[in-house]
C-alpha cells in the first residue's frame, strides 16, 4: 500500500511528525485559545448564569438559550478587567440571536473612526 512522502515544516524545512507540530514550534504557537485556570473560571461562571437564566433575554424571544454571551465582548476588554466574570456583563441568548449580536459585534470591531 502507498503512503504519502513525509511532510516537511515551513518554518524549518525538516520532516515533521504526521499529525503533529514539528518541534521547532512551541506547543501553545498557532492558538487563539488562552487556555490556563482562566477558561475554568470562565466556563464555571457562564454555566452558573445559564442555570439561573435558561431562557433567552432577547426582548420578545421566548426560547431557551443556547449560549451565555458577553454584553461587552471580551476583545473589548482588558485582560485583567473584572467584567469578564462579572454576571452584569452577561446574558442568555438562542443561537440565532446570538449569531446576530456577534455578527453586530464583529461589525462594530471593523468601522473605524475617521
Amino acid at each position: 500500500m502507498p503512503t504519502a512522502p513525509p511532510r516537511t515544516c515551513a518554518r524549518c524545512r525538516q520532516p515533521a511528525p504526521k499529525g503533529k507540530p514539528c518541534p521547532c514550534r512551541k506547543p501553545w504557537e498557532g492558538s487563539t485559545h488562552p487556555g490556563g485556570h482562566d477558561d475554568r473560571r470562565m466556563a464555571k461562571a457562564l454555566a452558573a448564569y445559564r442555570r439561573e437564566n435558561p431562557y433567552c433575554e432577547w426582548p420578545g424571544c421566548p426560547r431557551l438559550a443556547d449560549h451565555t454571551d458577553h454584553i461587552v465582548p471580551l476583545a473589548e476588554l482588558p485582560k485583567g478587567d473584572p467584567r469578564r466574570y462579572d454576571p452584569e456583563n452577561y446574558q442568555s441568548l438562542c443561537a440565532p440571536h446570538h449569531a446576530t449580536k456577534t455578527h453586530a459585534d464583529s461589525q462594530r470591531g471593523r468601522i473605524r473612526p475617521r
